[in-house]
């Protein structure tokens, strides 16, 4: 209970979503965020990505692959700034790499990668 507590003071709940059209890759990487977010919602591309970012607008942070049908990742996060322009993005991907201003990690990675860069997109000091 008090590390629940401690969490809340240093910064709001943070919603998260995670888009990628792997399921297996999308349902791990959004329960390393459940550890993270209060909710994940989880999207199989760009384009319903932005039906549910729609849909919740209280989404704060994204971990988007970049390679995907119908809209890649990188379309999918300026479409997705554009509703939200403060929503944080992570770009992850096995093939492509993002511009080089994006936050980005490699796959494969590790569950505490992902954690850490999670961490620093949501930290309200960065």
């Amino acid at each position: 209970m008090a590390a629940d507590t401690t969490r809340q003071t240093k910064a709001a709940p943070s919603i998260g979503m995670v888009v990628d059209d792997d399921p297996l890759v999308r349902e791990t990487v959004a329960e390393v965020l459940e550890d993270l977010c209060e909710h994940v919602y989880r999207a199989a591309d760009g384009i319903e990505g932005l039906r549910v970012l729609r849909e919740h607008p209280d989404i704060s942070v994204i971990v988007t692959d970049i390679a995907m049908p119908r809209l890649d990742g990188i379309a999918f996060a300026s479409q997705a700034r554009r509703l939200r322009p403060d929503v944080k993005v992570l770009f992850v991907s096995g093939l492509q790499r993002p511009p080089g201003t994006e936050e980005f990690l490699a796959k494969p990675f590790r569950a505490r990668a992902l954690m850490s860069a999670v961490r620093q997109l949501l930290d309200p000091r960065g």
